[in-house]
């Protein structure tokens, strides 16, 4: 599947609706193993709610590598490109914060540490 965003979403690629309406149409087809290209031509600006809306939500699937393998970015912009690593950079830290999180709490749960 190939999108062109330009035409799907428009030249600025900002909302989060936006962002969701493109992740109910990508997932499917990650989740079929298809690669999903979109094609980032005329595209001029890409905002981090669009983001969340798509990529945020497809990282609560797949692992970083899996997505970054299935969905080809083409024609984009470097400021967009830098922008899109340094979303998924904090998607994945908060990822790793809150699965820290979820093991400390768990550890002293079984130790009843926490009762104290």
């Amino acid at each position: 599947m190939e999108i062109l965003l330009k035409e799907d979403i428009g030249t600025r690629c900002m909302a989060l609706d936006d962002g969701i309406r493109l992740y109910e149409k990508i997932l499917p087809e990650l989740k079929a193993k298809r690669a999903v290209k979109l094609d980032f031509t005329g595209v001029e600006a890409v905002f981090s709610p669009f983001l969340m809306g798509c990529i945020g939500r497809l990282l609560d699937h797949f692992e970083k590598e899996m997505l970054m393998e299935q969905l080809v970015l083409r024609n984009i912009q470097p400021e967009h490109l830098k922008t899109l690593n340094e979303f998924i950079d904090r998607a994945e830290q908060r990822l790793t914060e809150k699965t820290d999180l979820e093991s400390m709490k768990d550890f002293f749960e079984e130790d009843e540490i926490g009762d104290i």
